[in-house]
């Protein structure tokens, strides 16, 4: 690995390849019709991790479609963004296999790990700062229906003024961890260092360090802060 990062460190190397990435990534993202579905269809169920190059050819292809992309940023097999130009990934985030993001922004933080069957509900905003991972199979809930004054409850498929649809953020802080099946629901944000325990449903909003546990969601001990400089 350091005899090939040495080697692409290079300007004679570096400055062809960055050329022919941008043309492959020009290609990718022709907006011609059926030829745009099926190269979509294609990126994005290419073999993921431990493969490596189906991870390659999602960032040649992302680097254009999302809002913001920095380098070494990695999307993994079956990502779905419903508003990719509303999405930003900071470098070293990994969006792991299956991840649905349906907010209609979402901002992902430097070394930010989203492991495999996030997802994120759409209608509100989404956060997560540097650092804070999501377990797997967890719910980000950034809009819901609202229960009054008899408002219906069944979605998108009744007429807009018949529903009351609450549309908040949710923002996870700094170093926070998000354990297994956990259900975020909107206007929650999750303190600096914070841990929600597998299974539990964050209604309100979470103190710095606490752990979270619990049938009644309970900050039941405090986490010893992160000790390690940002790298």
């Amino acid at each position: 690995m350091l005899l090939a990062e040495s080697f692409l460190a290079r300007k004679l190397v570096a400055l062809p390849l960055s050329a022919v990435e941008h043309l492959i990534s020009f290609i990718l993202t022709l907006p011609i019709p059926i030829y745009s579905s099926l190269i979509y269809a294609w990126v994005t169920q290419a073999r993921g991790l431990p493969h490596y190059s189906g991870m390659y050819l999602r960032g040649l292809y992302y680097r254009r479609k999302l809002g913001l992309m920095e380098p070494n940023v990695f999307i993994d097999q079956n990502v779905f963004f419903a508003y990719p130009k509303s999405v930003e990934l900071r470098e070293f985030s990994y969006i792991d296999k299956g991840v649905m993001i349906m907010s209609r922004t979402a901002k992902v933080g430097r070394r930010v790990h989203i492991a495999p069957r996030v997802f994120v509900s759409g209608g509100g905003d989404f956060e997560i700062e540097d650092y804070a991972c999501i377990a797997t199979s967890s719910n980000i809930i950034t809009s819901t229906e609202v229960l009054k004054e008899g408002a219906r409850c069944s979605g998108p498929m009744v007429s807009p003024d018949q529903r009351k649809v609450l549309r908040g953020k949710v923002l996870i802080k700094k170093d926070a961890f998000i354990g297994a099946n956990v259900t975020i629901l909107p206007d929650v944000t999750v303190g600096q260092g914070s841990v929600a325990a597998a299974g539990v449903t964050l209604s309100k909003s979470t103190e710095p360090w606490g752990i979270y546990l619990g049938a009644k969601t309970q900050n039941l001990a405090k986490r010893e802060p992160v000790r390690w400089p940002d790298n």
